[in-house]
């Protein structure tokens, strides 16, 4: 279980480089995506594993639809994340710390109905960099992160579909977990702030987003472990900058769905299996839809 743990919230963060417009519609912040991606790192948000170095490869599909303003547009992005982790046999203020870097590879395609046209796109993404601390005390796990999210994704402002964003970004979160050592009881819950910086390409300034995670999970003794889990998402400050054209809009989401993950033994290697599914809803100006991840993690 350590294995699934140390990565389900090492890194406070993942982005998601999506698949964009050639325009900016009037979603808000630009193109209607965040870095952060929502519902990568749950459950176990709170809890930060022994020392080691931790790997882990997410496979991600993620399915959505804006349908105003028209023309609509169908998004298909399908992800692997490679995140690999590493956290030292010292304390720093009672914590122990821990860095983590995430390297995402993206297949994106936007599809256009009404007029009949796609694009398709695949290449590396946008990467980010965590530094983490986490503290245990029984049962409770604690913990706080700060990502820099780097443009590092095929970026075209004329393009119709792209694989970056083209905007560094800060996370700062805090995230907290119950684990029962006798019933196998969790509950946790992670709260961040993402800043945006200025696309440099278009001189739009995207606000300050505000995300929210939580899980209600069940372990069990021989290794499997059910629940369900969400997010919420909101948008707090307004975008600006010559390049926004379409207003303060602000974006808003939330989403839930079932959690199941396997923890077993290759000879004397520990390897955790998960899935999660995440269906979106009470959306505004924003891309709604579903989104798949199953994860392999083990310890190096």
């Amino acid at each position: 279980m350590d294995v699934r743990r140390a990565l389900r919230k090492a890194s406070g963060a993942a982005c998601l480089a999506a698949s964009l417009l050639i325009t900016r519609p009037s979603e808000a912040v630009e193109y209607g995506f965040s870095e952060y991606f929502l519902g990568l790192t749950i459950p176990m948000s709170g809890y930060i594993p022994p020392p080691g170095v931790y790997f882990s490869d997410t496979f991600l599909l993620y399915n959505a639809t804006r349908s105003s303003p028209s023309p609509s547009v169908n998004y298909h992005l399908v992800f692997d994340i490679a995140q690999v982790g590493y956290f030292l046999d010292t304390e720093v203020f009672g914590a122990t710390p821990g860095f983590v870097a995430i390297i995402p590879f993206l297949g994106a395609r936007n599809s256009f109905p009404s007029l009949h046209e796609s694009a398709s796109l695949a290449s590396i993404s946008e990467t980010d960099y965590s530094a983490v601390l986490g503290w245990h005390a029984g049962d409770h796990n604690w913990s706080v992160s700060l990502t820099d999210f780097a443009p590092t994704g095929n970026y075209d402002p004329g393009r119709l579909v792209q694989t970056g964003l083209n905007r560094p970004a800060l996370d700062i979160k805090g995230a907290y977990t119950f684990l029962s050592l006798q019933t196998g009881t969790e509950i946790s819950g992670g709260l961040g702030m993402i800043f945006n910086a200025l696309n440099n390409a278009t001189n739009y300034q995207s606000g300050s987003e505000l995300h929210f995670e939580w899980a209600l999970n069940q372990h069990f003794p021989f290794g499997l472990a059910a629940g369900v889990g969400g997010y919420f998402y909101q948008q707090l400050t307004d975008d600006y900058g010559s390049g926004d054209t379409t207003g303060p809009n602000r974006a808003r989401a939330a989403a839930v769905g079932p959690l199941l993950s396997y923890a077993f033994k290759a000879g004397d290697q520990k390897v955790d299996l998960s899935g999660r599914w995440f269906h979106e809803f009470a959306v505004e100006n924003r891309p709604r839809g579903d989104s798949f991840f199953a994860s392999l993690a083990f310890r190096l």
